[in-house]
């Protein structure tokens, strides 16, 4: 029997309206569980979202055994389960790494990922190993999917993203860690047609949506391909929005002068315009950048404040 998609999540972390991105800098030396806390502390908390007891599936990118940007950082993911275990959370971590890197076996190992989570009583599911369900999708490219039982039926989900330019998507963050939870068939017909990979993604996202994302923007490639010389934005970011996060995350790299495929209108991206014309989330955002950790002065708007206010007005 097949399944039907999620009743659509309410993001609770808005303002008159608009969906909020927080941006926390990181610099060396910073504690990253302090940026990931600022982030969520200055975004409205998380208890708007999810609940202590609430048992979590974080879904990281393990594409490949590549260091961050093509992977999620370790420390980044281990401070992200620590804040959600001292909130009183249930975490496990679920990946399905890329057809060209794989098996997910290999990757996780290469990345040491099995050894960081032990440290934390956290269980990795890998999807390759999952049983398969067949989610019914009303899309342009897709009528089905076939996704993992655990992360189809997980009680609540952060998306744990990096932030760089692709040959196929423009960019890839938030958006694409769908092609982590389809199978080898279904990533066989993505990237049949490489000029439509970009269209096709958000449809991947019909079946649910976060109730947390977390951007690791410390460092990024602006090449065209994703790979090459390193870039250094330095910053952190959480929001309750996958467009409007991962549009800010575009921003970003578009200011990095490079030859790459994000040299066209932010609302042309294929991805974001996609993912908003299915109503998963708004480019209309509101950003709000925390003061760097060396300075003393407060913010000019108080954003914990904004962000509580735009929740009960949105509520």
């Amino acid at each position: 029997m097949n399944v039907k998609p999620h009743p659509r999540l309410k993001n609770p972390y808005v303002y008159d309206d608009q969906p909020i991105v927080v941006k926390v800098p990181h610099l060396n030396g910073d504690s990253l569980l302090r940026s990931v806390d600022r982030g969520i502390d200055l975004l409205g908390g998380l208890d708007r979202t999810i609940s202590p007891g609430d048992r979590v599936m974080i879904k990281p990118n393990f594409n490949c055994e590549y260091a961050l940007p093509l992977s999620t950082d370790l420390a980044f993911l281990t401070a992200t389960i620590e804040y959600l275990q001292d909130f009183g959370c249930t975490v496990v971590v679920g990946e399905m790494s890329g057809r060209a890197a794989g098996p997910t076996e290999r990757v996780v190992g290469l990345l040491g990922v099995e050894k960081a989570l032990k440290r934390y009583g956290v269980e990795f599911i890998n999807f390759e190993k999952d049983e398969w369900v067949t989610l019914d999708v009303e899309g342009e490219h897709w009528d089905t999917l076939q996704v993992p039982r655990s992360m189809y039926e997980a009680e609540k989900r952060v998306y744990v993203a990096n932030m760089r330019c692709h040959s196929t998507g423009r960019y890839t963050s938030s958006l694409k860690l769908s092609v982590g939870w389809i199978n080898s068939q279904e990533r066989e017909r993505l990237h049949s047609d490489r000029e439509n990979v970009g269209r096709k993604i958000p449809e991947l996202n019909s079946g649910w949506q976060p109730n947390l994302v977390l951007v690791d923007g410390r460092r990024s490639t602006v090449g065209w391909h994703g790979r090459g010389s390193y870039v250094y934005p330095n910053v952190i970011m959480a929001s309750g929005d996958m467009v409007a996060v991962d549009g800010e995350a575009v921003r970003i790299l578009q200011g990095y002068p490079a030859e790459n495929r994000l040299d066209i209108p932010i609302h042309d991206i294929e991805q974001l315009s996609g993912a908003a014309k299915l109503g998963l989330g708004s480019l209309d955002a509101m950003v709000m950048e925390a003061p760097c950790n060396c300075q003393t002065e407060q913010p000019s708007i108080d954003a914990r404040e904004l962000g509580q206010k735009g929740s009960k007005e949105g509520s």
